[in-house]
């Protein structure tokens, strides 16, 4: 771990006041480990347990995802958490409905129409890509290509052009693509309305990916307009992360492990194990 003065100083300011603390965790990398494919990936009970300690003690628990929010809500399930999908663009507020971002609707048709297109003029299953069609999102996955370069070449010219053309914008991630409606609503302003609608002064941010480093900034962004307010943006590292979210982070620790250990610090500081 780097930055254990920082996370124990967090662990400090949230013992003292838990309801006034939010903890805002990425899914994939962060508190699952990750998959050969996404419908692989499990969230381990240790980490459900821990989580579920800690939903009742802070006074916000938010998993802000990639993922469809549903699908995000089937890994970790938890009464009394908001959630966050597809980067922003489909949010639940506590025990409130799932909201879809009414602009990304006119989008879903291109949205469709390129993963069809992909589905056509890719050959899937040689190259060792999956297709995940998130309704206003496709992500592209090619961790399974037996030649990622030459897979990731192939995707940029059979799927990333033509969705450009569509006028759709298009993110990277781990071995990933993701072609989305380009409009400006990401993780980062997902977390920024959730920490505007409550009272917190104290707000911990948790990710893996180049989609996390909007959060890391809008947290951080948010804690800049208060003097009283604390933040703190955790990664978690693997040979994979890209240097930006490294650079972005206050504390960083060694993978999925080392987010337990830092979550289970916090839990402890609040009394929730």
């Amino acid at each position: 771990m780097s930055g254990a003065d920082a996370l124990e100083a967090f662990a400090r300011a949230a013992a003292e006041r838990p309801q006034a603390t939010a903890l805002l965790c990425d899914i994939d990398g962060t508190v699952s480990p990750i998959a050969p494919t996404p419908a692989e990936a499990r969230v381990p009970a240790a980490f459900r347990d821990l989580l579920a300690a800690l939903v009742p003690r802070l006074g916000l628990v938010a998993f802000v995802t990639g993922r469809a929010l549903e699908d995000g809500r089937r890994m970790i399930p938890l009464d009394g958490a908001a959630y966050v999908g597809t980067h922003g663009l489909e949010t639940m507020a506590v025990d409130g409905p799932l909201v879809v971002e009414p602009l990304a609707e006119r989008y879903v048709a291109a949205v469709h129409e390129t993963a069809q297109a992909a589905a056509r003029d890719l050959d899937c299953e040689a190259l060792g890509v999956v297709l995940e069609d998130k309704r206003t999102v496709l992500a592209v996955h090619y961790r399974l290509a037996e030649d990622p370069a030459a897979t990731r070449r192939r995707i940029l010219e059979r799927v990333v052009a033509p969705a450009r053309r569509r006028g759709l914008a298009v993110a990277t991630g781990h071995f990933a693509f993701e072609v989305r409606p380009p409009l400006p609503f990401t993780k980062g302003t997902a977390v920024r309305r959730l920490l505007d609608a409550g009272g917190h002064l104290a707000a911990m941010s948790c990710g893996d990916d180049l989609t996390d480093v909007a959060m890391f900034t809008a947290v951080r962004d948010w804690g800049e307009r208060d003097a009283r307010r604390l933040t703190l943006a955790l990664a978690a590292v693997t040979g994979e992360t890209p240097r930006p979210v490294v650079e972005a982070a206050d504390v960083t620790v060694r993978a999925t492990p080392g987010v337990y250990r830092a979550l289970r610090r916090l839990a402890e500081a609040v009394g929730a194990v």
